[in-house]
């Protein structure tokens, strides 16, 4: 079989590519976030403008993931990985000369392209390079990248911000992308790839219901900390007085949590089972969301805060393996195309999340909003283990 000819060099080379190509997206990705609606405003562009700046991201990335995750079955790994290594560091090239708004726009438009190519093509990479049994723990090592990139990359765009000015933390941030560019040239080598007959083939992956089930689970995850961005400062501002920094130090908290959690949950689920690892994940985000609204002080917070983000990376980290052996299983050969309908479906919840958290409280108040953001994702567990039941009980029967 493929995985039985596969070095271990080759495995921990792709591993070390995957991960630090996530952790150079990402952080790209939070770099921005101290420095852009500062700069936007300046050009003369309103707040509204800058909400469908950083929307754009979301959106390339939503369209932009179905198309380059199926020409990485068709073509192989390397390319597109170096593809997205390209528009990485074009973007972020663009970002720090840009003189006008619809070339923030381009740039920001451009980084969702390549985030969508880097994702799709490096978890396919994995799913090439390792067997069945080992895709939980390196899958949720690459995810430790994510998070760590996330946390890392505000604090590091305002750092380099002050010290250099607006065009800095982008040139430096340049260089960072072509090392890491670099690393996918020269590690990336003779990866075994079995490239899907057709389009078709690949969209066949849709027909499976249990990809299907488990696509909400990724919505879901993707989702909860995107409600608490335009809902939560407002609560520990008005409610508990907390500064603009300690707000920011309580949105790393579930991040952290997430970094440090992700590859031992990925080392449990492959030993527990994806699914029973998924069904905790989801208990424990649904129990600690209302916690956070009904906290009435930092510290309580900030301890719902850790539970959330543990919750979180249990419920979304065993997805990724699951998806890799339902294409396995299905014998169409077509992880890049399963790795895209997991990015569409984690960039909808990006969509989805924030919208929804405005919504319920606007109209009902931020504790009963987040307490029926709990019932939904209770409502959908139990939805996701009655069909695990009725699949397994089908088997059996057969």
């Amino acid at each position: 079989m493929q995985n039985q000819i596969i070095s271990k060099k080759s495995q921990r080379d792709g591993l070390i590519v995957v991960t630090l190509a996530i952790f150079t997206d990402m952080l790209v990705y939070g770099l921005v976030v101290p420095i852009l609606p500062g700069y936007a405003l300046s050009l003369g562009v309103s707040q509204t403008a800058i909400g469908f700046l950083f929307g754009s991201y979301a959106i390339a990335l939503f369209v932009a993931t179905p198309i380059f995750g199926i020409l990485s079955d068709k073509i192989g790994r390397k390319g597109p990985m170096l593809w997205g290594l390209l528009g990485l560091a074009g973007s972020t090239l663009l970002y720090a000369f840009a003189k006008h708004f619809w070339m923030l726009v381009l740039a920001r438009s451009l980084q969702g392209v390549s985030a969508a190519i880097t994702w799709t093509a490096g978890f396919a990479l994995l799913a090439d390079l390792f067997p069945s049994q080992e895709r939980g723990k390196v899958m949720g090592i690459a995810l430790s990248g994510q998070s760590i990139g996330t946390l890392i990359g505000p604090t590091f765009g305002g750092w380099l911000y002050q010290l250099g000015g607006y065009e800095v933390p982008f040139l430096v941030a340049t260089g960072l992308a072509i090392f890491d560019g670099l690393l996918r040239i020269f590690l990336i080598q003779d990866v075994p790839h079995e490239k899907s007959e057709s389009v078709l083939s690949a969209l066949n992956l849709l027909k499976n219901r249990r990809l299907l089930i488990i696509v909400g689970v990724v919505m879901i995850g993707a989702s909860i900390p995107c409600v608490l961005e335009p809902t939560l400062p407002l609560r520990l501002q008005k409610g508990m007085n907390a500064s603009s920094g300690v707000t920011g130090l309580l949105f790393a908290i579930p991040t952290l949590a997430y970094a440090i959690s992700a590859p031992v949950i990925g080392f449990l689920s492959q030993r527990i089972g994806h699914s029973k690892a998924m069904t905790m994940g989801m208990i424990l985000a649904a129990v600690c969301f209302p916690f956070i609204a009904l906290s009435n002080s930092v510290g309580l917070v900030a301890i719902a805060l850790v539970f959330l983000g543990v919750g979180m990376g249990t419920a979304i980290t065993p997805c990724l393996p699951e998806f890799a052996e339902i294409s396995q299983k299905s014998g169409i050969n077509s992880f890049g195309a399963s790795f895209s309908i997991y990015n569409t479906a984690y960039s909808i919840g990006m969509m989805i999340g924030p919208t929804l958290g405005g919504i319920l409280t606007n109209y009902l108040g931020i504790v009963r909003s987040y307490s029926v953001v709990a019932i939904v994702i209770f409502v959908y567990m139990i939805f996701f283990n009655l069909y695990n039941h009725y699949a397994l009980k089908t088997v059996e029967r057969f």
